[in-house]
């Protein structure tokens, strides 16, 4: 369509001379101005402007060159036809194929009454030029067209850099990453990064467009579940440990983290779910429980051994003073009594049985026999000790739970409770009544335990939970509250508490909440 030129000064591009090959002009001109501009008068109206500007104007032949070297220019100045033939003709990047296109001008003829701005009629184009007319409009819309053209290049570069980095990251984090999305039923994933697939044995291929319950095979029905479940049903994020499956059949607990994200007008478009493999945390974890049933089950022992001892000894006594009786009537007093001390020891016996017999399932179970239970195997020490025991119960309606688990959780808070108050004679208030939890709106039983012991200093509060920390100096594991909060948890529960270390009104106060169906 045009004609192949060499001039002084501006560069052009034409056929290269086939006895002396040479590199291609275009390589690395990133601030090349293209023109294709048939009216000699206008193309050098364009490079004048162009060289006032401080770039390079090439004069292009073919309009194939151009499409060969687009990531050359930043600008190109053609004809309107061979302009709307170039817009056409410009590849849309792929997805790993990301370049800033050129600005693309097209020229007209001008209209008997010049104009001074970049005409805007034809979204095809970042401008229209009319020609001719003076040097000084043209550099100036030129300019214009460069400030917003390189202006958008930077955003751009800038929003690559940022896409880019958050790839890498994605690709390189050691945790599973999962996006899936709202919008199309039943939340299929839409991606995940290497690490899921380490994690899962499942490719990337083999999981997009299901959904993530593929994991769960069919243990669909897990504590963690639900707490999974609710925070999709809310929109809101979570943290919940479940058992999963990898793609060879084998086991593992993951941690999942799942967090909303939303668009622009807020509403909720994706869930990120970030994974971690924490089968070692959680055997661990399960194998503390093991070693703290174990001593509370020593502990038990001990107490049992106490509580026994003392009707044993009763009983021993009352028959020898029955073999020495003379009367009849005197015996029968001696031996009545020993059998009040041998029932006694029956009960202490039957409780201690029913105390740590593993619960299989949740069961209605009152207050009061849990607490009755746990104050039958203690109450021997706490009459030893003088602590003045009040009890306060207003609750006859029962609740689902494990009642092993609730008693270990009991005895615990007790067995404290005495524990505080060594030395001198104390108070434990016991309490029950019923109460709605205003943060979950769930009806449960509250039990309060207060004692008037030494209390608890104001940095140990802050690891009250923590496995193997104890602040008693002999025969404390640390694992007796870390243990208890983890049931009441599972029970979707609530165990607060209050402390104070003031002279002459020391104490501590343990709150429980139960819901009625937390286990149900």
């Amino acid at each position: 369509m045009f004609e192949c030129k060499t001039e002084v000064g501006p560069k052009t591009v034409g056929e290269p001379q086939a006895r002396e090959p040479r590199p291609d002009p275009l390589a690395g001109m990133k601030n090349a101005v293209a023109i294709l501009v048939e009216n000699p008068v206008n193309r050098r109206l364009i490079e004048a402007a162009a060289i006032t500007l401080e770039m390079i104007p090439v004069v292009v032949g073919d309009q194939s060159e151009v499409l060969s070297s687009l990531a050359a220019f930043e600008l190109i100045l053609a004809d309107e036809q061979v302009a709307r033939l170039l817009r056409a003709s410009m590849v849309v990047p792929g997805e790993d194929v990301q370049v800033i296109n050129p600005a693309l001008v097209a020229v007209r003829p001008q209209c008997p009454t010049p104009r001074l701005v970049v005409e805007r009629k034809d979204a095809d184009f970042e401008g229209v030029l009319l020609l001719p007319q003076k040097l000084a409009a043209v550099v100036a819309q030129l300019g214009l067209i460069l400030y917003a053209q390189r202006s958008f290049a930077r955003s751009y570069q800038g929003a690559l850099d940022e896409l880019h980095l958050d790839r890498c990251t994605f690709q390189c984090v050691t945790s599973g990453i999962s996006i899936a999305n709202v919008t199309l039923p039943d939340l299929p994933l839409v991606y995940v990064n290497p690490a899921f697939e380490a994690m899962t044995g499942y490719s990337l291929e083999e999981v997009l467009g299901k959904n993530c319950r593929f994991l769960q095979n069919d243990h669909h029905d897990q504590p963690g579940l639900t707490l999974v479940r609710e925070a999709l049903r809310a929109n809101r994020e979570t943290t919940a440990v479940v058992r999963n499956f990898r793609k060879d059949g084998s086991a593992f607990w993951n941690e999942l983290s799942l967090s909303p994200i939303s668009n622009r007008e807020g509403t909720v478009t994706h869930f990120v779910g970030i994974q971690m493999d924490v089968t070692a945390r959680v055997e661990f974890e399960a194998a503390l429980r093991e070693s703290e049933k174990l001593a509370a089950v020593g502990r038990l022992a001990a107490a049992i051994a106490h509580e026994i001892n003392n009707p044993l000894e009763s009983v021993m006594n009352l028959l020898y003073l029955a073999h020495e009786a003379e009367g009849q009537k005197v015996m029968l007093e001696y031996v009545t009594m020993a059998d009040c001390e041998l029932k006694r020891v029956a009960q202490i016996t039957s409780q201690s049985l029913r105390f740590y017999r593993q619960s299989t399932r949740p069961l209605p179970i009152r207050c009061h026999d849990l607490l009755q239970a746990v104050l039958d195997v203690y109450r021997s020490r706490v009459e030893q000790r003088e602590i003045k025991l009040e009890m306060r119960e207003r609750m006859a309606e029962p609740i689902v739970c494990l009642e092993s688990e609730i008693r270990q959780v009991i005895s615990n808070l007790i067995r404290n409770a005495i524990d505080a108050m060594q030395g001198s004679p104390g108070r434990l208030l016991i309490r029950s009544r019923e109460t709605t939890e205003w943060k979950s709106l769930k009806r449960g039983v509250m039990l309060t335990f207060a004692d008037t012991g030494t209390g608890i200093a104001k940095d140990a509060m802050e690891r009250l939970y923590t496995a193997f920390f104890t602040t008693k100096e002999v025969g404390g594991t640390g694992l007796g509250l870390w243990v208890s909060a983890e049931i009441v948890q599972r029970h979707q529960g609530r165990l607060r508490v209050r402390s104070s270390q003031r002279a002459g009104r020391s104490g501590t106060v343990f709150q429980l909440f139960l819901p009625y169906q937390g286990l149900a």
